[in-house]
C-alpha cells in the first residue's frame, strides 16, 4: 500500500462521514419543522388570557401568519427553542432571547443576553424596560404588538 492509496481511502472515509452527518442534519431539521407545525396546529384556538397577548405584526422568517396571537402569562420567555412560552423559528433569535414579565402593575421586557438584541418601538434594549399595551417588541426579525 502506498501513500496515494491511503490518501484515497482517507478521502472516501471522510466523504462517508460527511454524508452521514448531512443525513442526520436533514433528519433533525425535518423533526424540528414537524414539531413546530404540531405546536402551531395545536394552538389554533387562542385561549383567553387575563394578561393579554403578543400579536405577530411582522413574522420575519418565522413562518407564522401575521395576526397570530400568543396568550401571555405572568412571565413569558421568547426565543427559538420550542420550550419557550413564545417559540419563534427565526434564525436571528437566541434559544432563550427575551423575557416579558408582569410585575403586578406593568410589563417589563428584558433581553436575556441575546446575540442580535431586542427592541421596543425601535429602541434597542440595554437594560430591562417597561412596556405598555400597544408597544411593538422586536426580537430577531419578528415584530409583535403587546395587546389586551
Amino acid at each position: 500500500m502506498n501513500l496515494a492509496d491511503i490518501t484515497i481511502e482517507f478521502l472516501i472515509l471522510a466523504l462517508r462521514i460527511a454524508v452521514v452527518f448531512l443525513l442526520y442534519l436533514f433528519l433533525y431539521q425535518v423533526l424540528r419543522t414537524i414539531t413546530r407545525e404540531l405546536r402551531t396546529a395545536g394552538a389554533e384556538t387562542t385561549p383567553a388570557s387575563q394578561y393579554g397577548y403578543l400579536t405577530i405584526i411582522n413574522p420575519g422568517q418565522s413562518g407564522l401568519p401575521p395576526g397570530k396571537k400568543f396568550p401571555l402569562d405572568q412571565a413569558n420567555t421568547i426565543g427559538r427553542a420550542i420550550t419557550n412560552d413564545i417559540p419563534l423559528n427565526d434564525t436571528f433569535l437566541s434559544s432563550e432571547h427575551a423575557l416579558l414579565e408582569w410585575d403586578g402593575s406593568s410589563w417589563i421586557v428584558e433581553d436575556l443576553g441575546s446575540t442580535n438584541g431586542s427592541w421596543v418601538n425601535g429602541r434597542e434594549l440595554d437594560q430591562p424596560m417597561p412596556v405598555n399595551y400597544g408597544d411593538i417588541i422586536q426580537v430577531g426579525h419578528v415584530e409583535m404588538k403587546l395587546s389586551r
